[in-house]
Order: C-alpha cells, then structure tokens, then sequence
C-alpha cells in the first residue's frame, strides 16, 4: 500500500466525519455538477485536500480562506482560495489536487510569502477570475 493511499484513506475517513455536520455547507460540492464559484469555495474552507506533487508525492493542504480583491471587475467574479499545507515547500506550478467529495482537478498555485520566522505552515494561493 502506498503512503498516497493510506493519505487518502484517512482523509476521506475525516472528511466525512466533518462532512456529517455540515452537510447543508456542502451539499454543493458533493454533486456532480460542481462548478466553482465564491460561495462553493467558501462552504469549503477548513476542509482536507492533497496536492499530488510528481516527487514529493501527496502533500495534505487544507482550505484556510477565500479572499476577494477590493477591486475586483463587476464583469468577474474573482477570489483566491488560500491553503495552508502541512508543512512541505514546494515550487509555483500547476498540480492536480484531490478532495474527497470533488474529486480530482487541477489547480495552478503558488507560494505566499512567509510572515517570517514561526510564522506557521506554508501558505499556497489560486486564483480565480470567472465570468459573472
């Protein structure tokens, strides 16, 4: 059994146990049909997801926010989810990410900058720009 397995064994076990209280936060994302947008990635955060990464293989990540820029084009609807990983470092590029009720997708993240020294897990953006 390989260690991404036994990850994604014990993160499904958890995330279900989370997920049996807040049903109603994630009944979007639980269907087929999952497209995102601001209020699907909200009813996500503190939620377990792994990045497949080609050497270092799964890395845990979880939701820690969604952030909306003051600026943003009335035309777009435009956030960053932002992930905290579990400690691991690893270089800007495009990765695919599991989640237990979505699935499998690809993401392009890339490192926050460090508060400093202490400052905690390392912090991963993506960012979204759709069409409203």
């Amino acid at each position: 059994m390989k260690r991404r397995d036994i990850l994604r064994a014990g993160a499904s076990s958890l995330a279900l146990a989370g997920m049996i209280g807040a049903a109603p936060r994630a009944a979007a994302a639980a269907s087929d049909n999952f497209a995102w947008s601001r209020a699907t990635a909200l009813a996500l955060v503190g939620q377990s997801f792994f990045l497949n990464h080609p050497a270092l293989r799964a890395i845990g990540m979880t939701l820690a926010e969604v952030q909306t820029p003051q600026h943003a084009d009335p035309q777009l609807q435009q956030f960053s989810l932002v992930f905290a990983s579990d400690g691991t470092r690893f270089e800007a590029g495009v990765y695919e990410i599991d989640h237990a009720t979505l699935g499998r997708f690809t993401l392009f993240v890339v490192p926050l900058a460090a508060a400093g020294k202490g400052a905690g897990a390392p912090r991963y953006r993506a960012d979204f720009s759709l069409l409203a």
